[in-house]
This record gives C-alpha cells, sequence and structure tokens, in this order.
C-alpha cells in the first residue's frame, strides 16, 4: 500500500515538472520581454541617436560574444555564485539556475544592450545613489532601474505603469508624484527616485526582508500577503510559487542584473560613449516658457532639453502656476538665470498665444430688492447689505414697522465689467464712488440677477445720452474754428478750458430718501465740502429733484 502511494506520488510529480519548468520560464520570458520593449523605446533617446554606431539593436552572432570563452555559457556556475559572494550587498544575491538564465539573457544575447546602459549609468547612477543614501536604503536598488525600464524615463508598461521606477498612477500619487495634462513627475529622475526610495523603504519597514519588499515593489503587498498566507513561509523562495508569474522572475532578475552592472568588463563588454552630459544642475522656473524659446535663445537642441527634462508632456513648463524645475547641462545654468526673462519674452505670442486684455471695471449704483421674511428687522437687514439702518429707513418711507412679504428698496454701489470706453464716458468713477465687493457677494443671486438687468439698461441710456451731448460738443467746437478769425484764438482757448472744468465737474440728482451723509458715503466726500460747493448750511434740507454738486 505504502509503495503504491509512492509511485502515485511519483508520477504526479512527474507530470507537474513540465508545467513548473514552464511557468519559471514564462516568468523569465516576461522579465525579458518588458526589458526589451523599454529598451527598443530608449533607442529613440537624442542621446543615443547621436551614437547609433555603438549600438546594435539586436543580436548577431557575428559580432557578439555568444562563443567567445568570455560568454556566460562558458563560464561556471561555481564562478558566477562566487562572485555574487563577493559584491557587497544588504541584500542576499542568490545564486540558482533562475538568475543564471536572466544573466546569460543580458550578457551573450545583450551585450551591446547592456553597454548602453552602462553608458547611462554614469550618469543616473550617481543620483540614484545620492538619493537613496539620504532615505537610509542599499544603494544596490539602484540596479532595479536596469529590470524596471532599461534606464529609460519614458517607458511606459502595458499596464500604465511609468518611469525609470515604473510607477502606477495611484502609487505615484500616494508619494506625492504630480500626474496633469502638462506634468507627469514619474518621468522625473529626482522626483521618481525620491519616491521610489520612500516606497521600498516602507516596504522593508512591513516584511523586514528585501527580497520580499522587491516582489511588493513589484506586484504589491496583497499579493505577497496572500501568498505568505498561502504558503505558511516567510522568504521569497519560499513563497515563490504562490506569486504571480511576473514576480517569480523580478528578483532573479535583479540579482543578475546586480551582476552584469559590475561584471561586464569580465565578459568582454564596454560602456558604449554617450553624448549626455555628466555634469548638469536643476533650476526653478519662475515664467512660463516653451522648450522652443530655451533652444533658441541658449542655442541647445529642443531634443537634448527633452530627454533631460522628460516629466513635460506638452515641452512647457508653466513656472507661474507652481513650483517647477528645469534640468540643463551646467555651463548653460547661469545663462539661464541671467536671461530667464528675455527668454519668456521671445516668440512669446506664438507659444502661449495673444494676452488676454485686463477687464475693466466700474462702479455704479444698483437698486436691489428685499422680500421682509419672519423674525426680520431693520437692523438685521441693514447688516446683510451692510448699508446703514437710517438710510434704509429713508429709502422705504421711514416708516416705523416692519411687516412680514414687505418689498424694501436698497441702493448699493457695485463694480461692473464694461468696456474701455465705457469706463471713459462713465460718469461714475473708482474715485468718485466707494466698492461694496464683500456686501455685494453676500446678496441673493435671484436679487442681483433682477436688478443687473434693470440697471444694465440704465447705464447703457446713459452712456449713449453722454455720447450723444460730447459728439454735439465736438461739432459746434469744429464750426466755431472754421467760422471765427485767428484773433480770437485766446478767446476759444478760453472756453474750452471752461467747459472742460465744467466738465470735471460732478453732480448728483437727490432720489427719494437720500441724505447729505449718503451722498459724502456714497461717493467718498466730506459732507462740509458738499456744503461748501453748494452753498448750504448744516440745517439745509435737500429735496427730491435737485441737483448737487459733489466735485
Amino acid at each position: 500500500m505504502y509503495k503504491s502511494k509512492r509511485l502515485i506520488l511519483l508520477i504526479i510529480i512527474t507530470l507537474l515538472l513540465p508545467f513548473v519548468s514552464f511557468s519559471q520560464k514564462e516568468s523569465e520570458l516576461n522579465v525579458i520581454r518588458n526589458f526589451e520593449t523599454n529598451f527598443d523605446s530608449l533607442l529613440n533617446s537624442y542621446y543615443i541617436r547621436q551614437n547609433t554606431r555603438v549600438i546594435k539593436k539586436s543580436y548577431d552572432k557575428a559580432y557578439d560574444n555568444l562563443c567567445e570563452p568570455t560568454s556566460v555559457s562558458n563560464v561556471s556556475d561555481s564562478i558566477i555564485a562566487k562572485r555574487l559572494r563577493a559584491l557587497p550587498s544588504n541584500i542576499e544575491l542568490t545564486y540558482n539556475r533562475q538568475v543564471r538564465n536572466i544573466i546569460e539573457y543580458y550578457i551573450d544575447k545583450g551585450g551591446a544592450r547592456v553597454g548602453v546602459m552602462i553608458g547611462l549609468s554614469k550618469y543616473y547612477f550617481p543620483i540614484f545613489e545620492s538619493i537613496l543614501d539620504q532615505y537610509s536604503v542599499p544603494h544596490e536598488l539602484k540596479y532595479l532601474v536596469v529590470i524596471e525600464s532599461a534606464l529609460n524615463p519614458n517607458a511606459v508598461s502595458p499596464v500604465g505603469a511609468t518611469g525609470l521606477w515604473q510607477f502606477m498612477y495611484s502609487t505615484g500619487r500616494m508619494y506625492d508624484l504630480r500626474v496633469n495634462a502638462n506634468v507627469d513627475d514619474r518621468k522625473d529622475p529626482l522626483k521618481a527616485t525620491v519616491a521610489a526610495a520612500r516606497f521600498l523603504r516602507d516596504l522593508y519597514r512591513i516584511y523586514g526582508d528585501w527580497q520580499l519588499a522587491l516582489a511588493a515593489y513589484n506586484c504589491g503587498p496583497g499579493n505577497v500577503n496572500k501568498a505568505i498566507r498561502r504558503s505558511g513561509k516567510n522568504d521569497f523562495w519560499g513563497i515563490y510559487n504562490y506569486l504571480p508569474r511576473e514576480t517569480r522572475g523580478y528578483v532573479p532578475a535583479f540579482i543578475a542584473a546586480s551582476y552584469v552592472m559590475n561584471y561586464y568588463k569580465e565578459h568582454n563588454i564596454y560602456p558604449a560613449i554617450l553624448s549626455k552630459p555628466i555634469a548638469t544642475d536643476t533650476i526653478m522656473v519662475r515664467r512660463d516658457i516653451h522648450f522652443e524659446q530655451i533652444a533658441n535663445v541658449l542655442n541647445i537642441p529642443v531634443e537634448q532639453i527633452k530627454d533631460l527634462n522628460p516629466q513635460y508632456k506638452r515641452n512647457i513648463i508653466f513656472g507661474t502656476q507652481d513650483n517647477y524645475s528645469l534640468k540643463l547641462p551646467f555651463l548653460l545654468v547661469n545663462d539661464f538665470i541671467s536671461l530667464e526673462d528675455s527668454i519668456a519674452e521671445y516668440n512669446k505670442d506664438k507659444y502661449f498665444g495673444k494676452p488676454v486684455e485686463e477687464k475693466e471695471y466700474i462702479t455704479k449704483e444698483v437698486k436691489l430688492t428685499h422680500k421682509v421674511r419672519k423674525g426680520e428687522n431693520w437692523n438685521s437687514i441693514a447688516r446683510r447689505y451692510g448699508v446703514n439702518v437710517r438710510d434704509l429707513k429713508s429709502w422705504n418711507g421711514n416708516k416705523k414697522s416692519l411687516q412680514r412679504g414687505r418689498i424694501l428698496s436698497i441702493y448699493k454701489n457695485q463694480k461692473v465689467e464694461v468696456t474701455k470706453k465705457e469706463k471713459e464716458e462713465s460718469p461714475f468713477t473708482e474715485q468718485n464712488a466707494v466698492s461694496n465687493d464683500a456686501d455685494v457677494q453676500s446678496q441673493e443671486q435671484t436679487e442681483e440677477t433682477t436688478n443687473n438687468d434693470l440697471t444694465e439698461e440704465t447705464t447703457t441710456k446713459k452712456t449713449k445720452e453722454i455720447t450723444k451731448s460730447k459728439t454735439k460738443e465736438t461739432i459746434t467746437i469744429k464750426a466755431k474754428e472754421t467760422t471765427t478769425p485767428k484773433s480770437k484764438d485766446t478767446k476759444t482757448t478760453k472756453e474750452k478750458k471752461q467747459k472742460e472744468k465744467k466738465q470735471k465737474e460732478t453732480y448728483h440728482k437727490v432720489k427719494k430718501g437720500e441724505t447729505i451723509a449718503a451722498l459724502s458715503r456714497k461717493y467718498n466726500v466730506p459732507m462740509d465740502e458738499i456744503f461748501k460747493l453748494n452753498k448750504l448750511s448744516k440745517r439745509s434740507v435737500i429735496k427730491v429733484g435737485q441737483s448737487i454738486r459733489i466735485k
């Protein structure tokens, strides 16, 4: 009986082995496919297109080192394992068949590609190391970028993960990476590396194991926790078969990348010489600037600016809207700082359109109505509209009682948008009228709309009358100039001055309930001055329809 059970178990294992090996190969193929896709995208980079001669886009037996003594296929497992153990690392660099398969792919079938990444690493790795050190995470995590994006900041996965560190939208937002119509911080090497360092540090605090933290970085903590529960194990190789297929090849790919980026010389691979500037600096931008403006003024290729600043989607930096930075070759930084205003003004209309004309406003009197509600009194209504109780009563017949449902009239000054011409022709100006914007905002919208329609009609009538009177005056002046002789020039100039003086004078037609005090507040003119201009005593009473000089 016991032997038959063992035989059945052996048959089951034998049948399952092909599926297990297929699953392992599939996970390795996923890593390889992602790498190839991201690398092919990287070939469109400005810096790499500048050096096409040193790059081979695909494996070629005539040039690559598959049959050379330095190929991985000719190096024993013991030597590779010994080299991995010799690397200073806080992360366990386990060596097994999965790791070897990916090392063979990188070196024997992608030697030229590795050379390009090593060339780019001279630019990116110092940036990564300083930020990883700042957040107290191992420097060797920089090799994640090799398997994540092939050092391509514009890499985008089929599921939408973006940038050097392949952040999903939701995870990026959790770690303060802006993604909007103008900018995608996931493509910013500096900001994305800060976010990756924080994310990896948080994952390590959860699991206390860097291999599990790497697995969670790839497939999310939820999938890792599920694999731990199902397997009953608490290490990567223990939960390996319970992880998503792509994640199974993730940690082996990281170990392989660590080996390749350190032992490439032993396999006869050398860095590609790229034109990417090693010395760069980052500056904050205060103005709205297009990349072509920078290129034309500083004499730098637009493609070079794009490669240094891949986070900007539309080649525009809206420096007036938010804190945005610009990375440039070090030698051009001082030039940009001194010429920023000139750069922003260079062909501004071409890149940002014509500036919108500033809105013109006039202050005019508006009549509002208020329906008395239950519990309201003169004081509460006056406070609501920001007017004097005495004025409120005078506008409404000085009645002591205030019945519910009664319609009250209220007069307010309000800023109204007009054309420049209407503003010049309007008798009301900013100097002789008090603005009460805050009070106007508190009034009911229904009251505003009904009363605004009425006031707009009155102002248009007034402006038409003023323009007619002005045109008549200009016609009469021209007629006088043609008829009067030259000897009377001085007389006409005096008349002109007198007319101009009269035009500058401001008069107000008294309405029902208005007082000198109300006019003083309305036009911001002292009461004594109004008394003096109109030769009135302090006891004088003004009547409805009376014309009062204000200025």
